[in-house]
């Protein structure tokens, strides 16, 4: 699939004007303003993100009645149920509420959906069996926005539903005792775009210090909150939330807690014990684990991996969810190979489709949505991946491409029986005669937006090879950590020389680049294109640290070249 440069185009007179007010080179004010920092009080903010510097939770919509009536259920020891999703933002962001609630002494419960027995959403028939067993307020976590009749007929129980949510908001809002989320019209939360456990975190802060104001910490400690950011970081990396503003401050002190966490259940999850933790790490390494128990097991077993205290659970817990792993691993390759193949079909059918929708009887539920992400990068459209079961489809969708999935599918409903999600990824369940027409429809609807179908490549800038140094790179480093909303820095620079070029590991091509008489060693790891044959070319890569030379050497990692 080809690649598409697209370079982002700062205001060069908001670029000097910010590199003359922080002393800085233009280069990284480039980089700053590409992230909507565009005064010096945003440029602190975001190199120093301090705890103290998160909005007051208390500005979010329903949190003032929620604490009030959790508070109530913690002192007459009223049985609470936490009712969370089955991915990793709805298993940590379980894990931190029933972590607390527990540690307030409260008498608390958790249950989080199977995923292929129950699906998507809150299933009705677990609301009855919890009220059943005395439970009288359910909390959910990541789940309960867009579950209007389920929690109607819930009042009918006598129980009381507080929704914690993140996910978009419909026109009609359940009618839940309360309802937490920031993407709630009236709500005056200023960032909209945390996940579940930040919302979470939130809560607790807001329990925590209404608490703190009717004396019930005059005899037993008050907890120190910072310690549940490291399931706070993972949940907001997991949930591909952008790493600005609120989340940045969540994911650079959740990072530090993850190195010093003493939760025994993360500490086996992660191995290998590091001093420093990044994004990548969760990932590629901490978040798969987690999630592969929603996804081919059962989430249950994740939330009591990370709240339990006991070795010897733990050790059970850990052996369960590593062969999850590899199972979820297994059918998620065998799944992306049929899927493959049927998107290549569709292509050789009408090359010009704008989108992909995918199915098949069988495929496993757990893994589709990681199917469509993959499906997404390597054909550049978006993609729904349907799973067939008894005539019913469950799905999941993906798109990179700026396209609102969500204002989609609204438009699809006539189709859906159920969906819901973010503009960027999404949920639908559809009867299985319904999904040739939805095939159709949503294929039209992408087709009315105007982008490019490829692996976008999104470039800072232009930058001289006199310009890299090591004091860039340094400076690059502050930046940290990366992610979604806060990537790697990627330049360009044109009318590159090929002075000389070797495969390495019979995998990654080692080049020698100069412009302007100046050299840099480059590297282009696992590189499948037939090598460059011009001699001159234009070239897009990341700036790092040399590893294999030491010292204060650079290395360029490429993304792509292309001929001028």
């Amino acid at each position: 699939m080809r690649k598409i440069w697209r370079k982002q185009t700062a205001n060069s007179e908001i670029v000097s004007q910010l590199a003359s007010e922080i002393n800085s080179t233009e280069i990284i004010a480039t980089l700053l303003v590409n992230r909507n920092l565009v005064n010096k009080e945003e440029v602190e903010n975001f190199f120093v993100p301090t705890l103290d510097k998160l909005p007051n939770p208390m500005l979010m919509s329903g949190i003032e009645s929620s604490i009030s009536r959790i508070i109530k259920a913690i002192l007459k020891k009223e049985k609470i149920a936490i009712y969370g999703d089955f991915d990793c933002d709805g298993i940590t962001s379980t894990s931190i509420l029933y972590g607390f609630l527990e540690s307030m002494d409260a008498n608390v419960t958790f249950y989080n959906p199977h995923r292929i027995e129950e699906g998507y959403g809150i299933n009705f028939q677990s609301i009855e069996k919890l009220v059943n067993d005395g439970v009288s307020l359910i909390i959910s976590t990541d789940c309960g926005i867009s579950e209007n009749e389920v929690i109607l007929k819930s009042k009918k129980l006598l129980v009381d539903f507080i929704i914690t949510d993140h996910h978009t908001v419909p026109d009609v809002l359940p009618e839940a005792f309360s309802i937490i989320n920031p993407k709630i019209k009236e709500c005056k939360y200023p960032f909209k775009e945390i996940c579940a456990a930040g919302v979470v975190f939130n809560l607790i802060v807001a329990l925590r210090t209404k608490l703190r104001g009717i004396s019930f910490f005059n005899e037993r400690p008050e907890p120190n909150l910072s310690k549940y950011l490291d399931l706070v970081s993972i949940g907001t990396v997991a949930d591909s939330m952008p790493i600005l503003g609120v989340n940045r401050i969540f994911v650079y002190n959740g990072l530090k807690q993850i190195a010093a966490t003493e939760r025994k259940g993360l500490k086996s999850l992660i191995g290998k014990q590091k001093e420093k933790y990044s994004v990548r790490d969760i990932s590629f390494g901490i978040a798969p684990k987690i999630n592969a128990a929603g996804r081919v097991g059962s989430a249950t077993d994740a939330v009591k991996l990370l709240t339990s205290k006991d070795e010897k659970v733990v050790e059970q817990l850990i052996s369960i969810i590593e062969k999850n792993n590899v199972k979820r691993q297994e059918i998620q390759e065998q799944v992306l190979k049929e899927a493959e193949n049927l998107a290549k079909s569709e292509f050789i059918k009408n090359p010009a489709r704008s989108s992909l929708v995918l199915y098949s009887n069988g495929w496993h539920p757990g893994v589709i949505g990681i199917i469509a992400s993959r499906i997404v990068k390597q054909f550049g459209v978006p993609c729904a991946v349907l799973s067939l079961n008894d005539s019913i489809a469950k799905g999941s969708l993906r798109t990179a491409n700026n396209i609102n999935l969500y204002n989609i599918l609204e438009q699809c409903s006539d189709l859906l029986i159920q969906f819901g999600g973010h503009s960027g990824a999404a949920g639908v369940t559809i009867n299985e005669d319904l999904i040739e027409d939805f095939k159709n429809k949503f294929e039209n609807l992408i087709a009315e937006y105007d982008f490019d179908s490829g692996e976008l490549i999104e470039l800072e800038c232009d930058i001289n090879f006199e310009n890299i140094k090591i004091q860039l790179v340094r400076e690059i480093e502050k930046m940290e950590p990366f992610g979604n909303g806060n990537p790697f820095p990627i330049f360009s620079t044109n009318n590159v020389t090929i002075k000389n070029k070797k495969i390495i590991k019979e995998k990654h091509l080692e080049l020698l680049l100069e412009e302007d008489s100046i050299q840099h060693r480059a590297i282009w790891f696992n590189f499948r294109k037939p090598l460059p044959t011009a001699n001159i070319v234009n070239v897009a890569f990341s700036i790092q640290k040399d590893s294999y030379r030491g010292g204060d050497n650079i290395v360029l990692n490429i993304v792509d070249i292309q001929e001028p």
